[in-house]
């Protein structure tokens, strides 16, 4: 194991354009009920950060409780954390290197262990796009998906997860950890 890494990840990668598709509809799949599970019992709460000239961002959180602004900020940090590792995957989508770190912070808690899932679209002149930019679930305070509109992150069974980029292929995950496993994902 790497000791920058806190966790063993052992990765395969399929490459190619069908392989991201079929990769994208089954991880969805997998993932979908236990999203919808995971969000009967969270609150839903409603931002907009004001970006000048008619645009800006909405934010809809789903959480036990509301966000304090400390918090709040907390997960702000953390959809840039991940934004910029998205962007390290559209620049290195067939690099199974650059795909260590940023799996391995994306399953590292953060947010204190908080379960949580929120959807991110933005706006202009008052109208929010018709589909979120990006979507992600915490479980524990650890992804359990992101989703873009050219990339799906989803657990797919204990310590095994997916990962699709479109156009480009698909990752298959497994974190190899001494004496911790996730539970199942159903």
């Amino acid at each position: 194991m790497n000791p920058a890494y806190p966790m063993a990840l052992h990765i395969s990668y399929k490459p190619g354009e069908q392989q991201s598709l079929q990769a994208a509809r089954y991880f969805q799949e997998v993932v979908e009920s236990l999203v919808a599970t995971m969000v009967e019992g969270l609150e839903r709460n409603d931002y907009v950060i004001p970006a000048g000239e008619g645009a800006g961002l909405v934010l809809k959180i789903w959480t036990r409780a509301a966000l304090d602004e400390e918090h709040l900020h907390e997960l702000f940090d953390r959809i840039l954390a991940v934004r910029t590792d998205l962007q390290k995957l559209r620049e290195a989508p067939d690099d199974p290197e650059c795909v260590v770190p940023i799996a391995t912070n994306w399953l590292a808690e953060h947010l204190g262990g908080a379960d949580l899932y929120l959807e991110l679209s933005l706006e202009q002149n008052g109208e929010a796009g018709p589909a979120p930019e990006f979507s992600m679930a915490l479980m524990r305070g650890r992804s359990v998906m992101i989703s873009t509109d050219t990339l799906f992150f989803s657990w797919l069974e204990r310590n095994v997860f997916g990962l699709t980029l479109a156009g480009h292929g698909s990752y298959l995950m497994e974190v190899v950890e001494q004496g911790r496993e996730w539970p199942k994902a159903s």
